[in-house]
């Protein structure tokens, strides 16, 4: 349908995914339609205003004759031009036109405000709205999306389609379509007028509208490459930003001031570069559509002169000809005009529905766990990345008691992490299957599932929120005592203390005005509220100094009672606190035992200079 309002400018497959997207209209299809016959008012006023002239000049300054119209034939057309004729002379064909003409003129213009208030007013809501809409489904598919994904794509990516390419998509669209049906209605009233004044000037005009529809055509084409580098150059612009934004720290340190101002310069410079060319082919396309205009009406006016020698047209049907012409310049060429905006929308509407079409995390699970032990088995697990990289995992077999306290040890890159990744299934093996108190992961509902797991990494992640809502976010259904009760456990309360207002107190994006290890400690407590049965610790005491150490350990051990706990650490602290130390080495497990156990063994653990190498 769309294709066919753009005179084959765009194709079905061009407007497909814009077309989709118009389900988030639907439910405004009502205020749609009071804008559209708003646009037809429009329209219908701008065709009479031009119109205007001819009566004007004929008779506006000639004596009235008095004589009102006398119907002589039968019929609904006859009906219909008797009706027009009795308006006619009511508003031309009297003496009180002298006071009837300006405020006949003045209730067009009134009318004609009004009707463009309402079509852009509810075309704009309805725009607001749809794109609000739109956004959420698109937050709600983000939020579903695979970690995995989150990986792969840079946040500017996500910002661009989330904020960018949404806007672009549909707010746009309201200016498009206002103008699209604005215009294409003004054109098609004017053309009218144009053929009631004088027929055969008017197919001299008709010749326009192809050779204009070949020019925007030649100039989408064009472009269509350009616009879309330079939608996704956005997005690469937002990452850098946000880059600049997280590592301010790195650097400041390293001096890195002229290394990210290279970056932003090169795709500033790229985006400045894509949209002189957008510029320039846009300016270049004005004079082109008013050349040929210029002929076309050049052509009128000799035609109407040999017309009016010949007495085949009046001076006022002429000068209303002429006026009608030039109003409908604006409209042609604002329609000409519409291809970049109209493909710059096409274009995002591809990226928005591209990204909703995206496969979600997997979920085929059924089982809803309740009151789990926590046994824990891995059986013949392996896990490979990348169809040429080496197994992170190779036939990796373990069996975790319920309560059991497990540490895994080993170099970077010996599948620890890997591990712990698995049972939240944040990554999905290979092979094997594991199996937690003796039901298949993959048969539990991935909600399920992780409700049983609490995470405290090094890589601590707070929200730009206060404390008591960061705390709170494991159970939000926690009660102030509840979440105080946390952060006692957490050794938090001092800090609490020293804050204006308490555990209401904001704490800045990821925990900025809390020290590391409050920033740690903060995790804890949000572990503990949770009170899952299984706790996952991936490094969570590295890079402390030895007072925040002690506190978060005390937390640790607080935090670790009672509950199946899998540790990844390197620490002597830690690693003391563990039933069972599992040494991993390329994806499989070497050695396992008790700290004593391994040291008397002598074998690779023990070897090792010191337990400060045992995750290098």
């Amino acid at each position: 349908m769309l294709h066919k309002l753009t005179f084959g400018t765009f194709s079905e497959k061009d407007t497909a995914s814009f077309m989709r997207l118009m389900m988030y209209i639907k439910p405004y299809k009502t205020r749609i339609i009071i804008a559209l016959l708003a646009i037809l008012g429009i329209a219908i006023c701008e065709s009479y205003l031009s119109a205007f002239i001819a009566p004007l000049i004929n008779q506006g300054f000639a004596i009235p004759d008095n004589i009102a119209p006398v119907q002589q034939n039968s019929g609904l057309m006859a009906d219909l031009i008797h009706l027009k004729d009795q308006f006619h002379h009511l508003i031309w064909g009297t003496e009180n036109k002298i006071w009837i003409v300006p405020i006949f003129f003045m209730v067009l213009v009134v009318f004609r405000g009004v009707c463009r208030y309402v079509s852009s007013y509810l075309l704009t809501w309805v725009s607001i709205m749809a794109v609000s809409h739109l956004r959420r489904d698109m937050f709600d598919k983000m939020l579903s999306l695979s970690v995995k994904y989150h990986q792969e794509k840079s946040a500017g990516d996500m910002l661009m389609n989330i904020s960018h390419m949404a806007t672009t998509a549909l707010s746009s669209a309201s200016d498009v379509f206002i103008t699209l049906a604005r215009d294409t209605l003004i054109v098609v009233g004017l053309v009218c007028v144009l053929f009631y004044l004088n027929w055969q000037l008017t197919l001299i005009i008709l010749v326009m509208f192809p050779i204009l529809s070949f020019i925007s055509k030649y100039y989408r084409n064009r472009l269509k490459n350009i616009i879309d580098t330079s939608q996704k150059s956005v997005g690469v612009l937002n990452t850098v930003i946000n880059e600049t934004h997280e590592g301010n720290r790195v650097i400041k340190l390293f001096g890195g001031q002229g290394q990210a101002r290279d970056k932003f310069t090169q795709v500033n410079e790229l985006i400045v570069h894509l949209n002189k060319k957008i510029t320039q082919a846009n300016v270049a396309r004005s004079p082109i559509n008013e050349i040929i205009g210029s002929i076309a009406l050049a052509i009128v006016i000799f035609i109407a002169l040999w017309q009016s020698q010949n007495g085949v047209t009046t001076i006022g049907e002429f000068m209303a000809f002429i006026v009608a012409m030039m109003q409908m310049f604006g409209p042609i060429k604002n329609l000409a005009n519409i291809s970049v905006p109209m493909q710059t929308m096409f274009l995002a509407a591809d990226s928005v529905c591209e990204f909703l079409d995206t496969k979600p995390e997997e979920d085929n699970g059924k089982i809803e766990l309740t009151n789990i032990t926590g046994t824990l088995e891995f059986c013949h697990i392996s896990v490979q990345y990348n169809a040429d990289s080496k197994k992170a995992l190779d036939e990796f077999n373990l069996y975790i008691k319920a309560g059991e306290k497990v540490a895994l040890v080993g170099k970077s890159g010996s599948g620890k992490t890997t591990a712990v990744n698995l049972l939240p299934r944040f990554i999905l093996p290979t092979d094997g299957k594991i199996l937690l108190d003796g039901v298949d992961i993959q048969d539990v509902k991935l909600d399920n599932l992780r409700s049983q797991f609490s995470l405290v990494s090094q890589d601590t992640f707070l929200f730009d929120d206060t404390l008591f809502n960061n705390v709170r976010y494991s159970r939000p259904t926690a009660t102030e005592e509840e979440v105080i009760k946390a952060l006692e456990s957490a050794n938090l309360m001092e800090v609490v203390k020293q804050l204006p207002q308490g555990i209401h107190q904001p704490i800045g994006a990821n925990g900025s005005q809390l020290s590391g290890g409050q920033r740690q400690r903060v995790s804890i407590a949000r572990a503990i509220l949770k009170d899952a049965p299984i706790l996952l610790l991936d490094e969570a005491t590295s890079a402390l100094d030895n007072e925040s150490e002690r506190l978060v350990q005390q937390a640790l051990e607080r935090l670790m009672q009672g509950r199946t706990s899998i540790i990844i650490a390197h620490r002597l602290t830690t690693i003391e606190q563990a039933d069972r130390i599992i040494v991993m080495d390329e994806g499989k497990i070497i050695e396992q035992g008790s700290h004593d156990e391994l040291m008397m063994a002598n074998g690779y653990y023990a070897k090792l200079k010191n337990l400060t190498n045992l995750t290098n």
